[in-house]
This record gives C-alpha cells, sequence and structure tokens, in this order.
C-alpha cells in the first residue's frame, strides 16, 4: 500500500496484495519507521461511510462497504470523496488500484 500525502489531499494505492487482505480482513494496514523508533502508521478500512482521522501517529482512512465491495470486485480503478473539514475546506480521499501491480 502506497500513502501520498499532498497539501490536502490524501491518496492511497493498493497493490494486488493490498486488495487480497482488504477482501478477506476488512482492513490493510502499514507502517513507516523513523530512527528513534517513532513511527506512522496507516491503515485502510471497511467502515459504514468515508473517514478520515489523524490520532498521535495514526492515520486511519474508511470507505463506505457498500461503495468498496463494488469497487474491490469490478474493473473501476479509483474511489474518491471530499470531506468537509471545521474551516469550510475540503480534504479529499482517493483510493486507488495500482495498475502496475494488478
Amino acid at each position: 500500500m502506497k500513502l501520498r500525502i499532498n497539501h490536502s489531499s490524501i491518496r492511497i494505492r493498493l497493490g494486488k496484495q493490498d486488495i487480497q487482505e482488504l477482501k478477506e480482513h476488512g482492513s490493510v494496514r502499514n507502517e513507516l519507521l523513523f530512527p528513534g523508533a517513532e513511527r506512522l502508521i496507516y491503515q485502510l478500512e471497511i467502515g459504514e461511510s468515508f473517514l478520515a482521522s489523524f490520532d498521535k501517529n495514526s492515520l486511519r482512512i474508511a470507505i463506505p462497504e457498500m461503495e468498496s465491495h463494488d469497487w474491490l470486485h469490478s474493473e473501476k480503478l479509483s474511489m474518491e470523496t471530499k470531506l468537509s473539514l471545521t474551516d469550510g475546506s475540503e480534504l479529499i480521499l482517493l483510493v486507488e488500484k495500482d495498475l502496475h501491480d494488478l
């Protein structure tokens, strides 16, 4: 699973194994380790609706169960949504299948 963060957008790209894990377990998780034993945990899971949260060192993204089922079992390459923020701006979430790994 690849994570890309740019200004007000989060993009997650899933490889073949990530897609299989999401289908079987309902989530995919990865860690980025830093010197000094610090780490960033990022997780994509199937939930009730689109969600993005950050707590301590963990980024959690959720995609809706109904939409994710159709997406996971089709040729459709991506899912995208915009989440409203308290300051009136938006956070864009994009979840993609990696074409090079399919």
